[in-house]
């Protein structure tokens, strides 16, 4: 349910249904998330290069496992969040990618050029699309000189007040402020670790989070002063003249990129590469940025947008390459499961 809720607040999209082979002539069938087919893109898409787009929209990144594999060779493109992307690698659902066939790769900001999870065996598996910065924001009018550290997150100052998104990112949050170093392949006692330290902070948190449309309501009535967030959340706020500001913890911030992945055997069809460079262009993830209100990979994006925009953009920092370089940006969990329920046991915890 991850994108699902990022998504919440977006615009209504059109929902198309895949229902034939991916090698059909002129024909582009896509698993993907809400706003990554949006109309705005496809329809002059379509009229270039005739090549219909029929996409089929997921809720979260294990359905991208689940249809993938039991969908019978259906879809072209799929486009999986980087904890989700070596899961395809290794069950042969998709294909290497051509780079000589996706050359604007070259363009991207560094960090998503050939990122370590999309490499293996000394191939490339995807071409890296939208991405976010996971971020730690307070309500400056609440919130009073903050220290540069997730600690704010469990300050009994605020008891009451804290909002924490409801997903696994925050128990890789919650890791790093116990002072664990690799969030994503934690042991046994790691995870109990992180338990007792989120179940600590229990007794502060108002809600956890599902979609930022109701983070935002959250900000927007006074019952939060502080909480981890997208930056649709930052946005929002600035755009309605709300004084919310953004941490950089000490202890560091986690991120996702999404990327289109070729289906196995789909690198056949003529229509799935023309695709990706067409979403790679800096003017197509403007129009995604629209939609989404996410980064995307082509540093020219962020030029193509109006003045108030980039701006919000700039001050946010997603555009500059060194402050991406620092992000520790998801990793497949091989324990997924483990941590799942460690989440789950949290949530339904009574507060202490």
């Amino acid at each position: 349910m991850r994108r699902a809720a990022r998504l919440a607040t977006a615009i209504g999209l059109v929902l198309f249904t895949a229902s034939t082979a991916h090698a059909a002539k002129g024909r582009l069938n896509v698993l993907t998330w809400e706003g990554y087919a949006d109309p705005s893109f496809v329809k002059p898409f379509t009229e270039k290069t005739g090549c219909q787009v029929k996409a089929t929209y997921v809720g979260s990144g294990d359905e991208f496992v689940a249809k993938m594999v039991g969908s019978g060779n259906i879809f072209d493109l799929v486009s999986p969040p980087n904890d989700i992307a070596r899961r395809l690698v290794d069950a042969g659902a998709v294909e290497p990618v051509d780079l000589a066939k996706a050359p604007v790769t070259t363009k991207f900001f560094p960090v998503f050029q050939r990122p370590a999870w999309l490499e293996k065996d000394g191939k490339t598996w995807g071409v890296p699309y939208s991405f976010g910065i996971v971020r730690i924001v307070v309500d400056a009018d609440k919130v009073k000189n903050p220290p540069a550290s997730v600690a704010v997150l469990w300050s009994d100052a605020y008891k009451g007040k804290v909002s924490l998104w409801d997903d696994m990112e925050t128990l890789y949050m919650a890791a790093r402020y116990a002072g664990i170093t690799n969030v994503y392949e934690m042991t046994d006692a790691e995870l109990a670790t992180t338990k007792q330290t989120l179940l600590k902070g229990k007794p502060l948190v108002k809600k956890y989070w599902f979609s930022a449309g109701e983070l935002d309501t959250l900000y927007n009535s006074g019952e939060v002063v502080a909480s981890n967030a997208w930056e649709t959340t930052l946005v929002n706020a600035w755009k309605a003249g709300r004084n919310l500001v953004e941490i950089v913890p000490t202890e560091g911030r986690g991120g996702w990129s999404d990327s289109w992945m070729v289906a196995k055997g789909a690198g056949k069809n003529p229509c799935t590469y023309q695709w990706i460079e067409w979403v790679s262009s800096p003017e197509m993830q403007a129009l995604g940025h629209a939609v989404t209100g996410f980064g995307y990979s082509h540093p020219g994006m962020i030029d193509k947008l109006d003045p108030t925009t980039r701006g919000y953009l700039k001050r946010l920092q997603m555009d500059d390459p060194a402050v991406l370089s620092k992000v520790s940006w998801w990793q497949p969990v091989k324990r997924r499961n483990v941590y799942l329920e460690t989440w789950n046991q949290v949530k339904a915890a009574k507060k202490l």
